[in-house]
């Protein structure tokens, strides 16, 4: 109870904040993104402003982390505090095809978050329920994604992180590059999925055996 209690009281205070700071009028931004960025000091100083709330964050979400030189700052998404990263050397933002995939084992269930369809396929996702006792639903929405790619000076490895929601600041290498190839859309992967039972335009359900 005291944990929720002070979860609570740090979303407070970050919401707060974000009205008087955000979004950082003082650093660079990527045309139309909440993407910011600037050189170390300027970084630093309006990552000063955030600290003492992601120091609580990180109390309640990271009570082991280690105190050495950190990189990047990424608590849990419902607390709505911007992600940092330091030492970037450049940052690549792509779209890409993606699917919001979610299971149902009631067809009840699939029209009341899918919406609806055809009195043919609600017979059809019926008639798949009633020949298994682990045949299940699954229902996929494609979607747009936008991601960004950080690559920072002396790490093997990307980031990939979705920014849109809580947004993104960069502190950058003094040869720091934007690469936006978000008018280049990735393809689509193939789906392991075939012969949808249902489709409303928006959702396409699926039967799978678990």
């Amino acid at each position: 109870m005291q944990d929720a209690i002070a979860v609570q009281d740090l979303k407070q205070d970050i919401a707060l904040l974000k009205q008087n700071i955000w979004p950082p009028t003082e650093l660079a931004v990527v045309q139309g993104l909440p993407i910011y960025y600037a050189h170390p000091a300027a970084a630093d100083a309006y990552f000063q402003q955030w600290l003492p709330l992601i120091e609580r964050a990180q109390d309640l979400y990271q009570p082991f982390m280690q105190e050495e030189c950190i990189d990047q700052v990424h608590l849990p998404s419902h607390l709505n505090l911007p992600i940092f990263f330091f030492n970037v050397d450049r940052i690549r933002i792509n779209r890409t095809f993606a699917k919001e995939s979610k299971s149902f084992r009631s067809v009840a269930s699939a029209v009341e978050r899918c919406g609806q369809f055809e009195a043919a396929e609600i017979q059809a996702m019926q008639h798949w329920l009633q020949q298994d006792e682990q045949a299940v639903l699954v229902a996929h929405r494609e979607f747009i994604d936008l991601r960004t790619y950080v690559f920072q000076h002396g790490q093997s490895e990307y980031t990939r992180t979705r920014f849109y929601l809580n947004g993104i600041v960069l502190s950058i290498a003094a040869d720091f590059a934007i690469i936006d190839a978000r008018d280049k859309p990735r393809k689509r992967r193939s789906d392991c999925y075939q012969d949808a039972l249902a489709d409303n335009q928006t959702w396409k359900i699926f039967g799978k055996i678990r």
